[in-house]
């Protein structure tokens, strides 16, 4: 944000939606050196945030604040309403996209000897952190849901926000994933999933919704533009593209939010991006619709955070490429699906280069949303599953072949 000596928001690096949509479209996008570069910044700040959780809560690893000093990492914003040093999902949040630059450019030693360390340090963390219950679940607390505060409270300061949890069962879940691929000691995967099934699970609201704290003394509010409690849908991918038992409850949740309509920018292409993995075109139509007609967008291509051109802000403009890429590929360990949300009024076209997981890339061409074509070029040897059109085949992948699926699903190779 920019083009005033005083700037909304103090001008600040926000790491609490922000900086993580900026950089969304990075890696699938197939630039790497973009993605890198929020890497090389992270390992710069990666001191500074470990200074965050030793001096501020005695613990191991690190804390990513909403605002961070972007030369050193440090933790210097904050007040009573704002209490930043006690939001223990924002390292996760801010980790994850470099754990999923690894799986889309299918970097095995990236994975290995940089996003390992990292996530290691996260388990260290909540060893220090989580709390052990009554009722035999570990709980965060305390805890913040960005920038929710429930009724009467007065404070974001809260018990297990679901953000907050989804982040701490994504952490534990992802080591075990990454312990079990570089077969790690067993007595670090059994710790780590002993965590993890002790974590409290997610809690439906009296709307049955989602609920955004997990704890039944917080009430929720629906009229905000963060959507923090949907990580498990995006970026996470818990409770998104799957049949979870909890699909219903985030739907609600979702259509919440959506009736809200934020003014934000922001808001909207994240709400969007959740919409997408829960293969929901109506409301990634809608919400790209808003997106266009309230004059966000400079002439120069950068949007603002508020309609009508008001508070100069990357985070609509860098996060929409991802979304178009969302709607068009849904992509995780040894799966691809083809057009989960692409709407009806959406015009026919072709895409090139995609990473999907694995480090695949992609070309396709859809006509009438529907796939014409699909060109795997595969990056890695991996069994693969592809969904398509209510259809699911499972194609052997082998490194440097290219492999092309047609629209009625006859699948080549050369």
């Amino acid at each position: 944000m920019g083009g005033s000596w005083k700037p909304n928001w103090i001008g600040g690096f926000v790491w609490d939606s922000n900086i993580n949509l900026a950089i969304s479209a990075a890696s699938m996008s197939n630039l790497p050196e973009c993605a890198e570069t929020y890497y090389r910044y992270v390992k710069h700040l990666l001191p500074g945030w470990r200074l965050n959780a030793k001096n501020y809560l005695g613990c191991r690893g690190f804390i990513v604040a909403h605002y961070n000093d972007p030369l050193n990492g440090y933790l210097t914003h904050f007040n009573y309403y704002n209490p930043w040093m006690y939001w223990p999902g924002g390292a996760g949040w801010n980790i994850r996209p470099i754990y999923e630059h690894a799986m889309l450019m299918g970097d095995d030693r990236f994975l290995k000897e940089e996003v390992l360390p990292l996530y290691r340090e996260m388990g260290d963390f909540y060893e220090d952190f989580l709390e052990m219950g009554t009722d035999g679940l570990y709980h965060i607390c305390p805890s913040i849901s960005p920038e929710n505060a429930s009724p009467k409270k007065g404070t974001m300061l809260c018990k297990d926000a679901t953000m907050d949890v989804a982040i701490a069962r994504e952490v534990f879940t992802l080591l075990c994933r990454m312990g079990e691929r570089f077969r790690l000691p067993k007595a670090e995967l059994d710790k780590w999933s002993s965590y993890l099934s002790k974590l409290p699970y997610y809690r439906i609201n009296e709307d049955q919704a989602l609920a955004e704290w997990i704890d039944r003394g917080y009430t929720d509010v629906y009229s905000h533009r963060h959507n923090s409690h949907l990580y498990p849908v995006f970026p996470g991918t818990e409770l998104g593209n799957c049949d979870s038992p909890l699909k219903e409850a985030v739907r609600v949740a979702l259509e919440k939010r959506y009736a809200f309509d934020t003014t934000s920018a922001h808001g909207l292409i994240h709400l969007a991006l959740q919409a997408a993995r829960l293969g929901d075109a109506e409301k990634v139509n809608t919400n790209i619709d808003r997106f266009a007609r309230r004059h966000y967008l400079y002439n120069g291509l950068v949007t603002s955070h508020d309609p009508e051109l008001s508070i100069y802000n990357l985070d609509g403009i860098l996060s929409f490429p991802r979304l178009l890429m969302e709607m068009l590929i849904y992509t995780e360990p040894n799966r691809i699906e083809i057009l989960p949300a692409w709407p009806d009024n959406f015009p026919d076209g072709s895409i090139t280069r995609m990473r999907v997981y694995g480090g695949h890339t992609i070309d396709m061409t859809w006509k009438d949303k529907k796939m014409v074509s699909v060109n795997i070029h595969a990056a890695n040897d991996e069994k693969c599953e592809l969904v398509f059109d209510g259809k699911t085949k499972c194609i052997l992948l082998e490194r440097g072949k290219n492999y092309t699926l047609d629209e009625y699903g006859v699948l080549q190779g050369d």
